[in-house]
């Protein structure tokens, strides 16, 4: 399918520019620019509305938690370890969070296990449309999550579990990291192993630095301990929550930690989020932190992705890095800022119309491209066929 969006304000260099077109073809975008003149399927009339690229969340839950459900596959919360967990395995893409997802403008997730185990499995980066998760998967193994801090505390004393001290969880996570390294060393001399170990395999990648230990840490002495580990084990790191990582600004920035901020709409509901401020993503971002925003799916409504990034603006972000923070800034993260994220030729085709600037709270989503597919979501909005 071939669509050009006729007309419309696009986020170019941080600002909008009126007057423009932008075509899709083949699920990627072709064209960009004032002067396109080509027979297409379908033309969008936008009347100076906004487009930006299709929203992106880097941390959530989405498909794994089933709305309206008491069941859900979010964890195996009687297991020590998990890293071999496989959201691709669990994700319900005809789950309503789904099309909910859509229709706020996002295209693009980080899907994770739930952090209830120090280490609780891979993570994957998917595309929110398609009936199976396989039809829009752009990175299967995109990091190795690991969790600091209260919620396994909590899950160990519900369950039982021989270690429950923030002590005991980080030296299971290291030991589970030494084992990996031992297995890894071992394929490597050909040593012939007894029995292959699925849980050692899935921590190849991080071992390797193939993929990013994905830390879920809020306060500041969890974000350390990931750190030190990090270290330890010359890991790439990328801190999830990270409610108190404005206290530790400078490190993060001195050491090219990044940091996907959130559910900052939360309320202090745990000693961890004492905290937590609004000011978090400017601070952050003041001293060289790369920030993305997140609403922790099922920790809030997939739907207010864009609110997060409002209210960071209210409490002095500017326009630019708040809209960057749930665009190109989640994508480079990722490690997939070359295929989504911006608005440039040879990028996917996922795109959000909005019907007034999209950190606006008033604006509505009036369409939504994903991988070329079209979605209209107003009355107002016109295709033409060709």
């Amino acid at each position: 399918m071939s669509i050009i969006f006729n007309n419309v304000r696009i986020i170019m260099s941080g600002k909008f520019f009126p007057g423009q077109k932008v075509l899709v073809e083949k699920g990627k975008i072709n064209m960009v620019g004032s002067s396109i003149h080509k027979n297409v399927e379908k033309t969008i009339e936008c009347n100076q509305k906004y487009l930006v690229p299709g929203l992106i969340d880097a941390h959530s839950h989405l498909g794994l938690f089933e709305s309206c459900s008491p069941d859900n596959d979010m964890a195996e919360s009687f297991a020590e370890i998990t890293p071999h967990l496989r959201p691709l395995d669990g994700i319900k893409m005809r789950d309503r969070a789904m099309e909910d997802a859509r229709r706020a403008g996002i295209t693009a997730c980080m899907v994770c296990p739930a952090s209830e185990l120090p280490i609780s499995g891979i993570c994957s980066i998917l595309k929110t449309n398609g009936n199976s998760a396989d039809v829009g998967l752009i990175v299967e193994q995109a990091g190795v999550l690991m969790s600091f801090g209260e919620l396994p505390k909590h899950n160990a004393r519900q369950t039982e579990k021989s270690h429950s001290t923030r002590m005991g969880f980080t030296a299971i996570i290291r030991e589970s990291l030494m084992k990996a390294q031992d297995y890894y060393a071992a394929k490597q001399s050909k040593k012939v192993l007894k029995d292959r170990e699925i849980d050692m395999e899935a921590l190849i990648p991080l071992i390797r630095g193939e993929v990013p230990m994905r830390a879920c840490a809020h306060r500041a002495e969890d974000i350390m301990a990931a750190i030190r580990i990090a270290e330890e084990f010359k890991l790439k790191l990328v801190i999830e929550h990270g409610t108190e990582a404005h206290l530790l600004a400078s490190i993060l920035a001195e050491k090219k930690i990044p940091v996907v901020l959130g559910p900052t709409l939360i309320p202090r509901l745990r000693n961890e989020l004492n905290e937590k401020t609004f000011e978090s993503a400017i601070i952050l971002m003041d001293a060289g932190v790369d920030v993305a925003l997140t609403c922790d799916y099922p920790g809030l409504p997939i739907e207010t992705l864009r609110v997060a990034a409002a209210m960071a603006m209210q409490y002095g972000l500017d326009e630019r890095r708040a809209l960057a923070a749930i665009t190109e800034i989640p994508a480079k993260i990722l490690g997939v800022d070359e295929r989504i994220g911006k608005i440039k030729k040879g990028y996917d085709g996922d795109l959000a119309l909005f019907s007034g600037h999209p950190l606006d709270i008033r604006s509505k989503l009036e369409a939504l491209v994903v991988d070329g597919d079209l979605f209209i979501y107003s009355d107002s909005i016109k295709v033409e066929q060709a």
